[in-house]
């Protein structure tokens, strides 16, 4: 179990990490465009967000309860992905919805992993 735990917590932690620092650093129109009806000041913290919950995910060795705080940071971002995926299939906009859902799983698997 605690193997697998592992190897979720990196494969999530690479993934926000890299979404999260896309966020950050991207430019502005773009990631208006990516991300329409959000503010780009609030685009960028949930980048932001996203690459702390990342790292927490693989520093736990330094607080074992990171990890469970991480994976709750990261199942919160998946709810907040499907909020707005809801939102934009509502105005009839197509959005990838299977990635967000798997994250969203991973990442409560993980939590509740970790909190045992």
């Amino acid at each position: 179990m605690n193997t697998a735990l592992w190897v979720v917590q990196i494969v999530l932690a690479a993934l926000y990490v890299m979404a999260g620092l896309q966020k950050v650093t991207g430019q502005g129109p773009l990631l208006e465009k990516m991300m329409p009806g959000l503010s780009l000041t609030l685009i960028r913290l949930i980048g932001l967000g996203e690459a702390l919950a990342g790292l927490g995910l693989v520093l736990p060795a330094a607080a074992r309860t990171w990890a469970t705080i991480a994976g709750w940071a990261g199942a919160i971002l998946a709810v907040e992905a499907v909020v707005f995926v809801v939102y934009h299939l509502w105005h009839r906009a197509y959005v990838p919805t299977g990635a967000t859902l798997v994250l969203g799983v991973l990442a409560a698997f993980v939590a509740w992993g970790r909190l045992k």
